[in-house]
């Protein structure tokens, strides 16, 4: 992700979103690299920006980052977790919604190059597929009702 941010930043905003920790140490799903950094469930914000800054220097990231909340919004409203990669149009509609979990990481990941290469070679943001249609129209509809549900 950092090399596609290096080479386009010139023509696309990138941002990172540093959400609740997946697999924290004190978690019922532990990653070894969150118990060799001590890496807990957050208790509150300033923890989560201190473990989020930790994060980004230990990989040497220069994507401007973000850190939801404590109340998870941008979590819940993206279905961020675990790992999630969104491209976002100019016109506000997804272009690309990776699939959850590290296996739709890969996958998103190459789809927001091509998609930006493609935005490069034309000047052109390239027209959303019938498939990226169909699921932003399942999306809104599962949105509208857990909304009606509260």
């Amino acid at each position: 992700m950092e090399q596609m941010y290096k080479e386009y930043r010139d023509i696309a905003e990138f941002r990172l979103v540093y959400i609740r920790e997946a697999h924290a140490a004190d978690s019922n799903w532990p990653m070894r690299m969150a118990k060799e950094k001590n890496i807990t469930e957050h208790k509150d914000y300033e923890q989560r920006c201190a473990t989020a800054e930790m994060l980004i220097d230990d990989e040497s990231l220069t994507i401007p980052t973000l850190i939801d909340n404590m109340q998870n919004e941008v979590n819940d409203l993206y279905g961020a977790h675990p790992d999630r990669i969104f491209l976002v149009r100019g016109d506000g509609r997804l272009a690309v919604a990776g699939a959850r979990g590290p296996w739709g990481f890969e996958p998103a990941l190459q789809e927001a190059g091509e998609w930006l290469a493609e935005f490069r070679k034309t000047g052109e943001e390239p027209p959303l597929s019938d498939e990226v249609i169909a699921e932003a129209d399942r999306r809104a509809a599962e949105r509208e009702k857990a909304a009606r549900k509260k």
